[in-house]
């Protein structure tokens, strides 16, 4: 395959993807989140982890950790 169909073919898949992502329900926010957690998501999803544990914890009491620690036991 020469250089040039190599791109020309992901020229065409770029804009077939495009498409995908114009006919989904809400294209701009998909857009926004997948950049936004593109570049290093663990930045992101570790401190909303922590907060979302924090919130569930002070919701629920000690048998939240109860709850976490039999979920764990049974996995291992």
């Amino acid at each position: 395959m020469k250089e040039s169909e190599f791109l020309e073919e992901l020229q065409k898949r770029a804009r077939a993807q495009e498409l995908i992502i114009k006919r989904m329900p809400f294209p701009k926010i998909f857009e926004a989140a997948s950049v936004w957690l593109g570049n290093h998501p663990w930045r992101y999803l570790i401190p909303l982890a922590f907060l979302f544990t924090l919130l569930l914890r002070k919701f629920f009491g000690p048998s939240y950790t109860d709850f976490i620690l039999a979920l764990f036991r049974g996995v291992l």
